[in-house]
């Protein structure tokens, strides 16, 4: 057996007093299992004694998968079947359990785990959920994306939709697992009540979108391909984010003959006129490099990205200068990998120790005498889950997971405020990674307060209902309202020293502040986290950035689109190398605010120990690339520079493509894993060849052929636009679609929640707020203002109730 640990000594880590059963095969739970690891959790991997099939996944250094290793240091590795008794000393022990088990072997797993400990989290991973309709649907990477909205929508309208490659879905499916099982966490150590979870992949992705089913209920448009907006320079490709207008662009690119034209600049003319933008950013551009271009522009503050290579990200100085790269062990050989998503500066991640070998650890961890994390809590958690035990049920936990949860939850909604109650988050955020993130708290039942400034409001465009611009526009946005349910809203100018003392008032009665601003901007305004430490010892801060607060490039815009491109995401992205397209979202957005959200919950809870709060730094730039990690180590383990192959990528599969079927622009994804599954096919189409599949999906719907080959035991799925998903039977009979009564934009269907929580279910307390509407409750109540007190803020021009636009909606 290995050493444990080598290396220098590390800080103490945020989840040192925790334990962590992962039984769960593919990505989704692994990658849920190291975002705990390596933020110290004491995970234990279990495999089947045949081993994990994800050690096979490439690339491969002397029979060990570099990917593997990366998904899987800082674990221990024990071999058993899922039914071993010798499990239940683990069991015993554990905080957070993860499965992506099935049907009734997950039903009876579950009974046994609940029964052996109940204070324990006890996740579910799977592809579609346990109910519903698609529960036992077979999935691949490629096919499950089919079904999450993200598939129809990036490429060429001329041509077939295109899937990201790898495993996109299960990455966001584990991410959203860590934040229930910390969330759950933070209630089991409240209360020592546990409870079971479920996290579908599907629901997970379709969290992450801002837009994709609010321009179907809101305005009645089917998101679509728009083909590429990458501008070709001498020696590859830029892109230019197009929902901001930059005047300083014509002078840099000495085009005053549209300077001249003072109408261009209105936002809403810059995104109607914007295509004679890019005609001319790419004359310019012709003769010039991406990095001469990206620099340039970047010194004016326009939101110019180069197109990165792998190769570009594995060289980046942005990147090195902020010490992020990290390491991975395979094939006894030392390779550069992706660092982490977030910084935490008093309790950090670390890499520890490597990716156990099969079974590695099984004698050590089932041993009598094993150092349980968290052996000196159990006495305290014991006593606590027996008061919880000796109490009258809420209501009796269902015998299986099946329709009934999510009609349960929306009862106990109305009683349970969720596993966060009790938190304050003050949130000053604006677009979509900070939002998404002060979202999952509120859903989760925490306070949450959000601080929007009067005379820049914090993205109250986009989205409208039927795309009519009333004068109180700001409170329609579908995007403003999806991603700001459950907060109260506030208006403060923290750039005068009252509106300054308020915000700090609120900070000492709040245990955590987030904001997505740019890395100067709080620094600039003396709200820095020395001085809300200063204010508040126990507060937790977390700051995202495009590109992080230090570094050559900390001061460079950016938005999710941009991160695409500097990520080297969009070099993946393609038909073939010739040319390269955005996923048609802000990809890098959500994974950036969801894992803040997992960062946030885990420096709350190492305050349990140290009663002191910490600063978490995070890039969207770095936060992204965990999700591109397989592509990255291409690159490092095997030298190459990953290139888009359309729809030809996965490892090991003998048919993979995505045909048209009956209907326009409808598509369905199809994988056939081996020869069984292409026998499988021809069966059912009537004769060999992709000729007969296509002649055969011509006379079908996708849905309906969909459903077909899932009946033969294909992995096959329907590429969904967003109408398709708001009607979806599946997820309408899970109730993932949520009505939300706003007092002025009426009452919409909204995406609901990526988890099911048994006992303390997340759930819309309360819809978007309205500029400034809880001005006056928060002024008193949370940071002690009288009457008269906030009177004078109005007077003095540091809060209002109406946004202040210069030249209407805008970012």
């Amino acid at each position: 057996m290995r050493p444990m640990s080598s290396g220098p000594q590390v800080p103490p880590s945020a989840l040192d007093d925790v334990v962590v059963l992962e039984l769960a095969a593919g990505v989704a739970g692994p990658y849920c299992g190291k975002l705990l690891a390596d933020l110290g959790a004491q995970v234990i991997k279990v495999e089947p004694p045949g081993g994990d099939p994800l050690r096979a996944e490439p690339p491969v250094v002397n029979g060990e998968s570099a990917f593997f290793n990366y998904l899987n240091a800082n674990k221990l590795g024990v071999q058993a079947v899922h039914t071993s008794p010798d499990l239940d000393r683990v069991l015993r022990h554990a905080d957070i359990v993860i499965h992506s088990l099935r049907g009734p072997e997950a039903a009876e797993f579950e009974a046994r785990a609940t029964a052996i400990a109940p204070r324990a989290a006890l996740l579910s991973v799977t592809p579609y959920g346990r109910s519903g309709e698609k529960a036992e649907w077979l999935a691949t990477p490629f096919t499950e994306w089919a079904t999450t909205g993200f598939f129809y929508f990036a490429g060429d309208p001329a041509r077939e939709p295109l899937s990201i490659p790898g495993f996109q879905a299960e990455f966001h499916a584990g991410l959203h697992a860590g934040i229930a099982a910390l969330a759950a966490l933070w209630h089991s150590r409240e209360s020592g009540e546990g409870q079971r979870i479920e996290v579908s992949h599907q629901e997970a992705c379709l969290n992450d979108h801002a837009w994709l089913t609010t321009m179907w209920t809101h305005a009645g448009h089917v998101q679509k391909r728009t083909g590429s907006l990458y501008a070709r320079c001498s020696d590859g490709w830029v892109y230019m984010f197009n929902l901001a207008a930059y005047p300083d662009l014509f002078v840099l690119m000495e085009r005053f003959d549209l300077l001249e034209d003072e109408s261009f600049f209105m936002p809403r003319n810059w995104a109607a006129r914007f295509m004679e933008v890019f005609e001319a950013f790419g004359e310019w551009c012709a003769t010039r490099t991406k990095q001469e271009i990206y620099h340039a522009c970047q010194e004016l503050r326009i939101a110019v990205s180069p197109v990165n290579t792998m190769a570009d990200v594995v060289a980046s100085e942005q990147l090195a200068a902020r010490d992020w790269f990290g390491t991975v062990d395979a094939g006894g050989r030392t390779f550069v990998a992706p660092g982490f998503p977030y910084r935490l500066t008093a309790t950090p991640c670390a890499n520890r120790h490597p990716a156990p070998k099969p079974g590695e650890h099984t004698a050590m961890v089932l041993a009598p005498n094993f150092p349980w994390a968290n052996s000196h809590l159990e006495p305290r958690d014991r006593a606590l889950a027996k008061r919880i035990s000796e109490l009258p049920p809420r209501n009796s936990p269902p015998e299986t997971h099946n329709s009934q949860f999510a009609s349960r939850n929306s009862r106990l909604a109305t009683r349970n405020p969720g596993p966060l109650a009790g938190l304050r988050l003050i949130e000053m955020t604006a677009n979509w990674a900070g939002p998404i993130a002060g979202r999952h708290f509120g859903d989760l039942g925490a306070d949450v307060i959000k601080v929007e400034l009067q005379t820049k409001p914090a993205t109250r465009a986009l989205i409208y209902p039927v795309d009519d611009v009333w004068p109180d526009f700001f409170h329609r946005s579908g995007y403003f309202n999806k991603l700001n349910r459950n907060k109260r809203g506030i208006a403060l100018d923290l750039a005068k020293p009252r509106g300054r003392d308020v915000f700090l008032e609120l900070v000492r009665n709040a245990d955590a502040v987030l904001e997505n601003n740019a890395a100067r901007v709080m620094t600039n305004l003396g709200l820095d986290y020395p001085a809300l430490a200063e204010t508040n010892p126990r507060i937790v801060m977390c700051s995202m950035s495009g590109y992080g607060s230090s570094g050559p490039e900390r001061n460079y815009s950016a938005y999710g689109s941009n991160i695409e491109t500097s990520s080297g995401l969009a070099s993946l992205l393609g038909y073939d190398g010739s040319q390269f397209f955005g996923t048609g979202s802000f990809y890098a957005d959500p994974v950036t605010g969801n894992h803040g959200a997992v960062a946030m919950l885990a420096a709350l809870h190492a305050r349990r120990r140290t009663g002191r709060g910490q600063w978490i730094d995070m890039a969207l730039l770095e936060a992204v690339e965990p999700f591109l990690s397989q592509d990255f180590l291409r690159c490092t383990v095997n030298g190459e520079v990953p290139l888009p192959l359309g729809s030809q990528w996965g490892h090991g599969w003998v048919l993979q493509g995505v045909y048209p079927t009956a209907g326009n622009d409808c598509w369905l994804a199809l994988t056939c894993r081996d020869r069984s599954d292409v026998d499988r096919l021809e069966t059912v189409v009537g004769a060999p060849g992709e000729e007969a599949l296509r002649t055969w999906l011509s006379s079908r719907n996708h849905l309906a052929a969909a459903d077909e080959l899932q009946r033969a035991g294909i992995p096959a799925a329907p590429v969904m636009m967003n109408w398709e998903l708001v009607t979806d039977n599946h997820l309408n009979d899970r109730g993932y679609f949520v009505p939300v009564r706003h007092r002025v934009a009426g009452t919409h269907h909204f995406p609901g929640h990526a988890w099911r929580f048994e006992k303390t279910p997340a759930s819309v307390r309360m819809a978007a707020p309205t500029f400034g509407e809880h001005n006056a409750s928060v002024f008193t109540a949370v940071a002690g203002l009288s009457a008269a007190d906030v009177a004078a803020l109005y007077e003095e021009g540091v809060t209002g109730d109406h946004p202040i636009y210069a030249a209407g909606p805008a970012l």
